[in-house]
């Protein structure tokens, strides 16, 4: 395998990586806002204590989206690093440049 082609495959990797921290965080901050509003559930009915989940996951994801968005708009070299609009999108430059690397046809073996 050629360094240029393993240098392209690294660089895709870690960008796609890295456009999926979004979506991680947001699983994550959901899933620990539902956790919470399960233990405060507890001594509710069941129907209860799955809309308060339910609720406490929603409030999590927001509260984790407005946080990664805070920290995106705040940190210029992390987007620069992640490739990501402030929204937390990923370029469409870079991700223009990335197909493009990867439909070039391969180099012939020297």
């Amino acid at each position: 395998m050629s360094r240029s082609l393993l240098g392209r495959a690294t660089r895709i990797i870690l960008r796609l990586a890295g456009w999926l921290l979004t979506p991680v965080v947001l699983t994550i901050t959901a899933a620990l806002g539902a956790t919470i509003a399960a233990v405060v559930a507890l001594r509710l009915a069941p129907t209860a204590a799955v809309v308060t989940m339910l609720i406490g996951g929603l409030a999590g994801a927001l509260l984790g989206l407005l946080g990664w968005e805070r920290l995106l708009r705040g940190s210029p070299e992390l987007r620069a690093v992640l490739a990501v609009t402030a929204e937390g999108v990923p370029e469409p430059a870079v991700v223009e440049e990335l197909i493009a690397e990867s439909e070039s046809p391969a180099e012939p073996p020297a």
